[in-house]
């Protein structure tokens, strides 16, 4: 992927199974949904960012029908063992390895979500419910 990108920002996991709290988050990023929402947003054939937490790597596969679709998942060599980020971050911890954990697919899924040119966030363009849940807005 280059620096010319969009991004979209899917919020799923455990705010979407809560129906109480955010009763059309988990509808309104479906594939189907998702694909007409970004088709009005961003042109198609776009390089796409999907920031998500999303656990399942093919969710996410109807939008390569209108996009090219990029995941944190398809740059794993960048944190691997045999990457310079594992090797720097393993010095800096007396040797022991660091764990690429929630926390930092989190930051680096910001951060490139930032840099994108288009970016569609869940709580803001994808979705009517609140961040913080009903009545939160």
């Amino acid at each position: 992927m280059d620096w010319d990108f969009d991004a979209v920002h899917v919020v799923r996991g455990e705010k979407a199974q809560n129906k109480e709290l955010w009763p059309h988050l988990d509808s309104d990023t479906t594939p189907d949904s998702l694909l007409a929402k970004l088709k009005g947003m961003i042109q198609p054939w776009r390089n796409l960012y999907v920031a998500t937490n999303e656990p399942f790597y093919n969710y996410f596969d109807k939008l390569r029908s209108q996009y090219k679709v990029h995941l944190l998942d398809d740059y794993k060599e960048l944190w691997g063992n045999t990457s310079e980020w594992y090797n720097e971050t393993t010095g800096l911890n007396n040797g022991r390895p660091v764990e690429f954990d929630g926390y930092m697919r989190v930051a680096v899924d910001t951060e490139v979500l930032y840099r994108a040119k288009t970016r569609v966030e869940t709580f803001y363009n994808l979705t009517t419910d609140c961040k913080d849940g009903v009545n939160t807005c």
